[in-house]
């Protein structure tokens, strides 16, 4: 069933990742990122930090906090989320303290960077590939690539759990997975390619403008080719922001992209999200749809992680 939520709670060739990244639009993705929470004091979680490569020898950093408490029967739920790097600034210790039941294991799957993005290395892992399996060029940035998303969800299964297992035993039946934009696009992927990966699906602001709707298309393909029994106990939550960016583009490029990415915007209904969480919910899978007026896309992404941070202990409702 579908329920509406209040609101409470962004190569093919290596020479892609390897070119200089262009000048950002604002300064959300230029500044660094904050790590202090890996090496201040922390009554909730231990961290660790480990850079892992993918198939084709691509760089991540993954960082990895295993409550401080004994593991339940079963194991810790665990919340796996893209964009790690951004995401430590949102962990200060005063936010995570006990009860450390409470407290699901976090992966943050990152890069080896010091800024919170590395925007041409996730335009390649969170998208994907085109109708025949092919790379895309990245319809805001020329010089990006699109397209690496299966390889990305196979690096995650084959190289990263297993690291993880080796820190802290999980439990299978409270797994999440959380992306915002790009990243909201590869959780969406990952429901519609390999629904038993995860229980638990977040997409916050998922870029469903991205290469004209292309993504929406490849849902319906999937609502048609899978059955109804493969969303069993699996849970999906569509996140929407409802306020504009303030985007001040330095120069023509900028300006460029973002005229890009705004005529990729008309491009899909405004109510996209909500009617693809109708559909799904009606493909059998409990889907959830939440619209956060007074939230930029930007402002979705701290919010939607800390919900998140805040629900992947729970069971499921039945």
């Amino acid at each position: 069933m579908l329920k509406f939520l209040p609101a409470l709670f962004l190569l093919a060739a290596t020479a892609v990742f390897a070119a200089p990244p262009e000048p950002p639009v604002n300064n959300e993705i230029s500044r660094l990122a904050d790590t202090s929470v890996l090496t201040s004091e922390h009554e909730g979680y231990a961290f660790h930090r480990f850079d892992l490569n993918d198939e084709d020898g691509r760089p991540h950093r993954v960082f990895v906090a295993v409550p401080k408490a004994a593991p339940p029967e079963g194991g810790f739920a665990a919340l796996y989320a893209l964009d790690g790097n951004a995401l430590l600034e949102f962990l200060p210790a005063a936010r995570l303290r006990p009860p450390l039941e409470q407290l699901p294991l976090l992966v943050l799957i990152g890069y080896p960077t010091e800024r919170r993005f590395d925007t041409a290395a996730r335009a390649w892992d969170y998208t994907p590939p085109g109708p025949q399996g092919q790379p895309l060029p990245d319809p805001v940035a020329k010089e990006r690539v699109n397209g690496g998303a299966a390889a990305f969800l196979r690096f995650i299964e084959r190289q990263v759990r297993p690291r993880v297992e080796q820190l802290a035993h999980t439990d299978a039946r409270r797994q999440t997975l959380w992306g915002h934009s790009y990243g909201g696009l590869f959780v969406l992927y990952t429901l519609l390619n390999q629904p038993q990966a995860f229980t638990r699906y977040i997409a916050a602001d998922p870029s469903l403008w991205w290469q004209k709707g292309l993504m929406l298309q490849y849902a319906q393909q999937a609502l048609e080719r899978l059955e109804r029994s493969a969303f069993s106990g699996r849970w999906m939550l569509i996140q929407k922001s409802g306020r504009a960016d303030d985007k001040r583009p330095a120069n023509s490029q900028q300006a460029a992209m973002l005229a890009r990415r705004e005529e990729m915007t008309r491009a899909v209904p405004p109510e996209a999200a909500a009617q693809l969480a109708q559909q799904l919910a009606g493909h059998g899978l409990r889907a959830d749809y939440a619209a956060f007026a007074g939230l930029t896309h930007g402002g979705l992404l701290a919010e939607s992680f800390m919900q998140a941070l805040g629900q992947a202990a729970q069971p499921l409702e039945k």
